[in-house]
């Protein structure tokens, strides 16, 4: 390994005591490992020299989270917003049109009815009962029973 790539493990102090000894034995010959020395000495000088305030990142974040743009992305989640409800009234929609358009579901004809009516009173044999009532009384208790 080149000794000039070890600088940052030098000035991390993530060297051992002979290997400090080695690398500082080589800054004393190479001008790029002093140049970058110097370097870094004055920048962090300058920065404790300069009083920086904090940046109040926890502001910053929640202000632009609650910004709101015109941009095409918010849109698109502003018409998100209603998705569900929008997608459940679809929903009822398509299933409402599904059964009202059932085959059997449509109107019925009045000559359908006759000819169901028609068919249960041939079912129901009215003659054969009738047949039973002798007198009129007969023919009074058989409507009361028969009519319920």
């Amino acid at each position: 390994m080149r000794t000039c790539n070890r600088f940052d493990n030098y000035r991390d102090k993530e060297m051992d005591a002979a290997q400090r000894r080695e690398f500082e034995a080589h800054r004393t010959v190479c001008e790029d490992c002093r140049a970058k020395e110097t370097l870094l000495d004055n920048l962090v000088r300058i920065l404790k020299r300069e009083s920086l305030p904090m940046p109040d990142l926890a502001g910053r974040i929640a202000y632009q989270a609650f910004q709101q743009g015109s941009s095409w992305d918010t849109l698109v989640i502003s018409w998100l917003r209603p998705g569900l409800a929008f997608a459940a009234l679809t929903l009822v929609l398509v299933l409402f049109s599904f059964v009202w358009l059932l085959p059997g579901n449509g109107t019925i004809s009045a000559y359908s009815e006759y000819k169901t009516l028609m068919d249960e009173a041939d079912t129901i044999n009215l003659e054969e009962r009738m047949s039973q009532v002798e007198t009129n009384s007969d023919l009074v208790i058989w409507l009361e029973q028969e009519g319920n």
